[in-house]
């Protein structure tokens, strides 16, 4: 919410809602909150390597993702090779 120039608060107010804002901007986070439970399990994934086993599956469903659209890019890029030297041949005819 936005207040016009002439809110009616002091210097002083307003002096101490800026030291608020900076105490505040030295901690802020992005997100969710995690509960606690949430904060225990990540730590513990982290200490026991298991959060690095799932960003491996991730990065894996992302490679293979990759190589199956390489896989029909390549595929596209034959036809349109094939295409192009039928229309230069008949071009020659």
């Amino acid at each position: 919410m936005t207040h016009s120039a002439n809110n009616g608060y002091t210097k002083e107010e307003i002096n101490a809602w800026v030291e608020q804002l900076h105490e505040l901007e030295s901690s802020a986070m992005a997100g969710k909150i995690m509960s606690d439970e949430e904060y225990n399990a990540r730590i513990q994934s982290v200490i026991d390597g298991s959060c690095f086993q799932k960003y491996l599956d991730k990065i894996l469903k992302q490679k293979e993702k990759t190589l199956k659209k390489l896989t029909e890019l390549s595929e596209t890029e034959q036809m349109l090779r094939e295409k192009i030297a039928e229309f230069q041949s008949q071009k020659v005819s």
